[in-house]
C-alpha cells in the first residue's frame, strides 16, 4: 500500500524530512470511527506506526487521547480498558517517539504563559509546546491558532489535506 497527500507519494513529499508532533485530537478522529475525520486521521496515524513520517507523540497527548476518547467529546466512547491499551501500543510503537516535559520546560511553559496571560486549558498547549521544543520541529494539529505564538514550532492542519492509500 502507498499513501499520497495532495497527489503526491508520501514518501516523494516534504513530510518525511519534518519531525512531527502529533497532536491529541488527530489521534482521537483516528479512533472515532463516527468523526468526518476519521478517514484521512487514520492515515495519518498509520503513516506514523509505519514510519513513513518522523512522527512523535508526548504522554500528554496520550493522557488527553484517553480523556477525550472515553469521554462525552465523541459521540462513542470507547471503554477504559480499550483506551488504555490503545494509548500502550502508541507508547511501545518503535517508528513512534514519546516526548516527555522537563522541568525547564514546565518552567519555561509557565513563564510563558504568565507573560501572554495564558488562561484556562490553553495552558496545556503551552506546555505541550515546550515539552517538544528543539525535539520537533512540525506541530500537526486541527488547531493551529492555538500554536502560532510558538515560533520555534510550525503549525499545520494535515486534515485539510487529501489523503488516499493505493495498492502498489
Amino acid at each position: 500500500m502507498k499513501t499520497s497527500v495532495d497527489g503526491i507519494e508520501l514518501s516523494e513529499s516534504t513530510h518525511p524530512r519534518k519531525k512531527i508532533l502529533i497532536d491529541t485530537m488527530i489521534l482521537c478522529y483516528a479512533h472515532d470511527r463516527l468523526s468526518p475525520h476519521n478517514p484521512r486521521a487514520s492515515l495519518i496515524m498509520k503513516a506514523a506506526i509505519n514510519g513513513n513520517i518522523d512522527a512523535h507523540l508526548s504522554y500528554q497527548n496520550l493522557a488527553e487521547f484517553y480523556s477525550v476518547i472515553t469521554g462525552r467529546r465523541v459521540e462513542r466512547p470507547i471503554a477504559p480498558a480499550q483506551a488504555s491499551r490503545l494509548s500502550r501500543l502508541y507508547e511501545e510503537c518503535v517508528d513512534i517517539k514519546i516526548l516527555l516535559p522537563t522541568e525547564e520546560a514546565y518552567r519555561e511553559a509557565l513563564n510563558t504563559a504568565e507573560d501572554r496571560q495564558v488562561t484556562g486549558g490553553d495552558i496545556f498547549d503551552c506546555i505541550l509546546a515546550y515539552t517538544v521544543r528543539g525535539k520537533v520541529d512540525t506541530i500537526w494539529t486541527d488547531n493551529t491558532k492555538h500554536f502560532t505564538a510558538y515560533s520555534f514550532l510550525k503549525a499545520e492542519n494535515p486534515l485539510k489535506w487529501e489523503w488516499k492509500e493505493t495498492e502498489d
